[in-house]
């Protein structure tokens, strides 16, 4: 049985983490290919139960789903750690269940150290974990696998080699003593840990594969978050578009059969960067607070913004999306209107897709269309049929612009709080 790849179509936040809980119950495996612990997946197990997850893959609240992280993935040995001991203390079996690839890349203490000298963090609006300097040293071909972590001699020179090659032009040499101290301690304690989950996640996957069973591979963050396709320089630095996924867990390309992408009914975006369609009034705040709209890594407060049309249909292209799930349908319950962005308006023409550059992305005026608001509380609807003429209104303009159709609406924050459009695809997945 192929793999579903499952990528946010917005700038994150969409909601991936609550949709892979559902889809992930009967799944063989769940895989991260990308980003690191600068991203959150946020799951709602009961009414006042609420996991936040940054690097383990959100399957692991199910106890017979194995849970993998690629090769694509930049690591924190300690985040991780600390991860998988915060699991295990609520009573989530995470031994002999969560592995990660002996090809990750570490982030070390010179990593955050380096971002803080540089001031990357504040300029770009990162979440200064330490995320970009890895996937620098990565692509600079100085970057330390865990496979090198896991290696006492390689470890030492490389690790030394590269504290003293970046750090120096920045810091006294009694700073970078304490640096080199402090990644050599850590490795010590750390290295035991990750000896016991490295295992080659290529293989794994793709006997599993192999066997016909159920794969989901992760993204985190948003196609306009991507270090390719989103709003350059306001972007994180990996791929988190589902072109990606094969290669950030080491399987071909044919193996993926189906990509569901997830949008919210209106937008948001964390950090610095572009935002056409965003709101900066009380609604906004409104919005926010309904949608408890702030970041699961960081705890940072969303900028609020209309549904960008133009943006998802662009998404859906570079991402070859054939099934979309769109969320937070019941966020926008109470709204005596709603502001749709349906094209873009640029040097006298009209643009059908979200255009790209930093000039155009400011000289583009969005060109919205009104719609009527709806009223009630949405988390107990369970058919399309039964939803507002309103909503459906909306829903029916998404999927029309977009020209993909939806597998799922989700109108609540829990599992169960959604409705199945497509069945054929949500009895092979869920």
């Amino acid at each position: 049985m192929p793999a579903l790849v499952v990528v946010g179509l917005q700038w994150g936040d969409e909601g991936k983490g609550r949709v892979i809980h559902s889809l992930a119950r009967h799944a063989h495996a769940v895989a991260r290919y990308q980003g690191g612990n600068n991203a959150g997946h946020t799951l709602v197990l009961g009414p006042n139960d609420i996991l936040a997850l940054h690097l383990v893959p959100s399957g692991i609240v199910y106890p017979k789903v194995h849970c993998y992280i690629g090769n694509g993935v930049v690591v924190d040995p300690k985040s991780l750690k600390q991860e998988i001991e915060m699991l295990t203390q609520r009573g989530v079996k995470v031994r002999g269940r969560c592995w990660v690839s002996p090809l990750s890349h570490v982030i070390l203490p010179y990593h955050l150290q380096l971002e803080r000298y540089l001031g990357e963090g504040s300029r770009l609006g990162t979440t200064q974990r330490g995320i970009g300097p890895s996937y620098r040293d990565k692509i600079a071909r100085a970057g330390i696998r865990i496979i090198d972590y896991l290696d006492d001699e390689i470890f030492k020179e490389r690790a030394l080699a590269n504290i003293q090659e970046l750090l120096t032009p920045f810091a006294k040499p009694e700073e970078i003593r304490v640096i080199e101290n402090q990644t050599l301690s850590d490795r010590q304690s750390l290295a035991p840990f990750l000896k016991t989950i490295a295992r080659d996640v290529s293989i794994e996957l793709h006997a599993a594969l192999k066997k016909g069973r159920r794969v989901i591979l992760e993204s985190a963050q948003g196609t306009f978050l991507d270090v390719d396709f989103g709003t350059y320089p306001y972007v994180t630095s990996s791929n988190p578009v589902a072109g990606y996924a094969p290669c950030g867990v080491g399987i071909g390309p044919q193996a993926i059969e189906v990509v569901l992408g997830i949008a919210k009914l209106f937008t948001t975006r964390v950090g610095e960067g572009p935002f056409p369609t965003e709101i900066q009034d009380d609604l906004a705040a409104q919005i926010r607070e309904t949608g408890h709209e702030y970041g699961a890594t960081t705890g940072r407060p969303r900028r609020i913004g209309w549904l960008d049309l133009p943006l998802l249909r662009k998404a859906c292209r570079i991402n070859g999306v054939n099934r979309l799930a769109l969320t937070k349908l019941d966020t926008l319950s109470g709204l005596s209107k709603i502001q749709v962005c349906v094209g873009y308006s640029l040097n006298g023409r009209i643009l059908k897709e979200l255009p790209d550059g930093l000039r155009a992305l400011k000289e583009a005026l969005p060109v919205y269309r009104e719609l009527p608001g709806f009223t009630g509380d949405l988390t107990s609807v369970t058919r399309y049929a039964d939803l507002p003429k309103q909503a459906k209104r909306l829903i029916d303009l998404t999927l029309d612009y977009c020209q993909t159709p939806a597998a799922i609406i989700s109108v609540g924050r829990r599992p169960q709080n959604q409705i199945i459009l497509d069945r054929t695809f949500c009895r092979t997945w869920m």
